[in-house]
């Protein structure tokens, strides 16, 4: 197996802790098992140190003595994005480094909510697992306010439950909308909390996922969903995320705390572990190979899946850039370790598939 560099696009943050030995939300040591494991050199860099026309580059490379040292290497010819951008002009580059002939899986990696939920309604059998969605405006929300007893108001681009709201039912009349820090009731005329939010381009409008709870709080799932060493689409690993007491986001960043899906699923008598993991995997398999017919770099995600009271998954969105850490607070470090080891194992498979024939 012959050695190759594989590259690995970080943003300044991740690359600044690399370079002077500190983590932050990558777990570096992961890709070194992993690199060794499958006869690759990783190689870490920012956009800003890549150029379409030259032929190398200066990187970070974990040196004899263990430290990190910036060497100027040839072009990693397999590029593994876990890095976030929000200009055009980065997109552009991106498009340009691949025309030059490098391969970049994941390479824009931030979807809109509302353009994913316009994909997957396009598969029939995608249909029943997606709650009603609309672009937010105050006629949408009139609509969907006479359907639902409760909404989810959230942005439309954005993670960690930031600028989540929900708005609830309370009475005949009165309703309830509360964000994070706060909780206000109103009846005939919208707060101001809610009328900031009505902008189409900005936030979506959703029907809230009647979840299932473990100990008396709502919890979702994320699923780790990775092209394999064979190319293939696989779930490396599922994890579930309680929602804080008396809270309604299930994000580790808003309290949520994180437990194995055998936790959870030993919370209801009538759940059977085997049929609830397939029901996951088969439906999180479909999901992403719909989203693949659009993006079709896509290789690394992580889905954030709800189950209902009967088990039946449904989708809340598609998170490009998985942190992975969720499966290290769950205490499931193979797991968390294997989220690091497939795409690696995939960068090994799409170099020997392209550039190692013979």
């Amino acid at each position: 197996m012959e050695t190759a560099n594989i590259g690995i696009l970080v943003d300044r943050l991740i690359y600044g802790g690399i370079k002077h030995g500190k983590s932050y939300f990558e777990q570096v040591s992961f890709y070194e098992e992993a690199c060794q494991q499958f006869g690759l050199i990783p190689c870490y860099f920012r956009l800003m140190d890549i150029t379409p026309e030259a032929t190398h580059i200066n990187a970070l490379i974990k040196g004899n003595d263990g430290k990190y040292e910036l060497k100027n290497i040839p072009t990693p010819k397999i590029i593994h994005n876990r890095a976030l951008f929000f200009r055009n002009q980065s997109k552009i580059k991106l498009k340009n480094l691949q025309k030059s002939g490098l391969i970049i899986f994941n390479d824009w990696n931030r979807y809109g909510k509302w353009t994913v939920h316009e994909i997957l309604m396009k598969n029939n059998e995608l249909q029943s697992h997606l709650p009603e969605t609309k672009p937010a405006s105050l006629i949408n929300l009139k609509e969907m306010m006479s359907k639902y007893n409760e909404l989810i108001i959230k942005p439309n681009s954005g993670s960690l439950g930031g600028g989540v709201m929900l708005i609830k039912k309370q009475g005949d009349e009165g309703w309830e909308v509360r964000d994070n820090k706060k909780k206000e009731f109103f009846a005939a005329e919208l707060p101001e909390i809610i009328e900031k939010k009505l902008k189409p381009k900005t936030y979506i409008i959703q029907q809230r996922i009647p979840l299932a709870n473990y100990q008396g709080s709502p919890f979702d799932l994320r699923v780790s969903v990775q092209k394999n060493g064979f190319g293939l689409w696989q779930v490396t690993g599922v994890v579930g995320k309680v929602a804080k007491s008396g809270n309604y986001l299930t994000n580790v960043a808003k309290g949520g705390t994180c437990k194995t899906l055998n936790d959870l699923v030993g919370e209801f008598s009538d759940w059977d572990f085997d049929d609830i993991y397939q029901s996951i995997e088969e439906f999180s398999i479909k999901v992403v190979k719909e989203l693949n017919k659009y993006y079709p770099n896509l290789a690394d995600v992580g889905l954030d899946i709800g189950l209902t009271a009967e088990g039946f998954p449904m989708f809340i969105e598609c998170n490009g850039r998985d942190l992975r850490i969720t499966f290290g607070k769950a205490k499931m470090d193979d797991i968390w370790r294997a989220t690091y080891t497939t795409p690696i194992g995939y960068a090994r498979y799409l170099f020997d598939s392209k550039f190692n024939q013979g």
